[in-house]
Parts: C-alpha cells; structure tokens; sequence
C-alpha cells in the first residue's frame, strides 16, 4: 500500500507539470496544475510523516500540517528536498564528536568559598606558630583569615603578628580586619557621643554606661596601644563614674573596677570593690578582681582565700582556671 501511495503521488505530480507544458489556454494548464498538484500533496505528506522518527512525528496534527505546508507550496522540489534533507537527516544517526576535555583542580581562593566551623579548627597557639614558621605565604594568608572565626581579644595578637609579616598580601588583610573593628567601634561611640546632648536625663546614664563599654573594649581587645590607650581608659572612666552617679547595677561597677586597674590606680580601685561589695555584689564576682588587687600590692598570702569565694566553675583553658589552678595549692610567694 505504501509503494502504491509512493507511486500515485509521483505519477500525479508529474501529470501536474506535463499538464502545464501541454495544455493550452494557461488559466486551464493552471486549473489541472492546481488540482493534480494538491491531490498528490496530502499522500505525499503521510508518506513523509511514516518516515519520520518518532519523537517528530507527535503531535500528528502539528507534523502534518507542516508536511503539507511545504510539499504544496514548494511542487516536487519540495518532496526531494523535505526527503533528503529533513527526513534522511533525522533518520541518521548523529555523529559523536570528541570533545577535548581538560580537568583541572579545585581553585584556591577567592574561587572556593570559606567553610564556616562552629567551633574554630585552628587554636590562636596554632594559628601563631602558621605564622611565624610557615614558608607558604597561602598558609600564612588562611590563617589570618581563620581569625575570623575567633573573638577578637584573641585575634589581635594573631593580627600583631601579621602584621610584621614580610608579604604584602599578608600585611594588608590583618591591618584591614584590625582598623575594621576599630573603625566600628570608634563610630558608635562617635554617634553615641552626638546623641548625648539631645537625649532626655534619664536615658543619658545608660549612654553614658554604653560609651564606657565601647571605649573599654576598644583597650581590652588590645586594638589601640600608647597615648590612645590612655585616652581612650580615661574617657571610659569618666563616663563610668557619670553613669554610676545615677546607675548602681552590678556590671557596671564590675566594670569600673577593671579601668581602675588598668590605670593601676590601686586606692580608687579597693574603694571601688569595698562600694560594689556594700551595693550588694556576688563576692563571687567581686573575688577575682580583689585577688588581682592583691597581687598588686604583694599581699599573696590573701590570693588562694579570695579566689576560694570565686564559686564558679572556670572553663578549662581560660586564664582564670590557670590562675584557680596555680593559686589552689595555697602558694604564698609567686615562683619566679
């Protein structure tokens, strides 16, 4: 049946071209023409469509009326070209070019993003010896950038470090982080600092209370040395003693008393404790101050009774459980 449908639509498309050489007045060669060329049109179209592959053949209706739409308006051209070019091409199948792979290996940074640890994966111990002793400028540059990840009180002598580094890269990223924070801190005392005057008496103490946290931490963190340390504990102290005139809450004059002994202004500093002790302070809070007071003063004797009040459980590692531990076994001189 398909060879006979092949062989219908064939004849008929050549009897549409004899009828356009043969006979005469044009409008009837072109009438028959006309007539022949779109009876052989649909069978020429089903037969292409049978011998497309199947995922072009669906939608039916969609192919078809593509088919037809070409085979008529382009006569036995049409049927030779849609045969070899668009059915015969489908129907081969596709040449496989080899494709020049070429692999390579995971990129360095900035091209891989930083795995963020919960817990950091360097100690700041380790991050210190990466420093000085590491031979790969890369190393050294993921160890700053590990810093990251720490407190800053624990990053700054990491930075300090880096920062005689002799690669520029390396220099250049601690001295960044470290005017960062410092930056950031500078700021907000200097915003709060403008509100101050517009605030109304009762919130100016808790300001003041703010801009002594925030230069106290500028000197703790250790991120300003020399004359801007002194400047800095000295503003910090003015406003404590602003905010304590109005404000009697127990970090704030635990807070007070650690900027008297950063001054080692050691008489303010026993006034300051005897005050906090008397305002209802835990002696657990007051304890480790008064034993640094203490030692100040040479009365060592006195350390392992006041650390003794300290009832709370240091964590292992930090420096107070150093000093818990040093002290415990009731040492009367320090070993030196």
């Amino acid at each position: 049946m398909t060879r006979q449908r092949w062989v219908l639509a064939t004849g008929l498309e050549l009897a549409s071209f004899v009828v356009v050489v043969l006979v005469s007045p044009a409008w009837l060669a072109l009438i028959g023409y006309f007539a022949l060329h779109a009876a052989a049109t649909p069978l020429l179209a089903a037969e292409c469509w049978h011998l497309l592959p199947r995922r072009y053949r669906l939608p039916a209706r969609d192919s078809l009326r593509f088919l037809n739409g070409m085979l008529f308006l382009m006569p036995l051209v049409g049927a030779i070209g849609l045969l070899w070019g668009l059915v015969g091409a489908l129907r081969l199948p596709r040449l496989r070019r080899q494709l020049a792979l070429r692999f390579v290996s995971v990129p360095e940074l900035p091209f891989q993003p930083p795995q963020v640890f919960i817990v950091p994966p360097y100690s700041g111990g380790a991050l210190r010896q990466i420093l000085r002793f590491s031979d790969r400028p890369l190393k050294r540059l993921k160890a700053v950038m590990a810093t990251r990840h720490m407190p800053v009180h624990s990053a700054v002598p990491i930075w300090q470090i880096a920062l005689k580094d002799r690669i520029d890269d390396v220099r250049l990223l601690a001295y960044a982080m470290c005017d960062s924070r410092e930056k950031l801190l500078t700021e907000r005392i200097q915003e709060l600092t403008a509100e101050l005057d517009e605030l109304p008496p009762p919130r100016r103490a808790d300001c003041h209370r703010q801009l002594a946290q925030l230069a106290w931490e500028l000197v703790y963190n250790q991120l300003v040395q020399g004359a801007v340390r002194q400047h800095w504990l000295n503003a910090a102290r003015q406003h404590a003693e602003t905010a304590l005139a109005t404000l009697s809450d127990a970090p704030l004059r635990l807070l007070y008393v650690r900027l008297l002994l950063a001054q080692d202004d050691r008489s303010a500093a026993r006034t300051a404790l005897e005050s906090a002790a008397q305002a209802g302070v835990a002696a657990s809070m007051l304890a480790p101050w008064q034993a640094e007071l203490a030692f100040r003063e040479r009365r060592f004797a006195e350390i392992p009774t006041l650390l003794a009040r300290d009832t709370r459980v240091a964590e292992r590692g930090t420096p107070l459980a150093s000093i818990q531990q040093w002290w415990g076994a009731s040492v009367t001189e320090p070993v030196l």
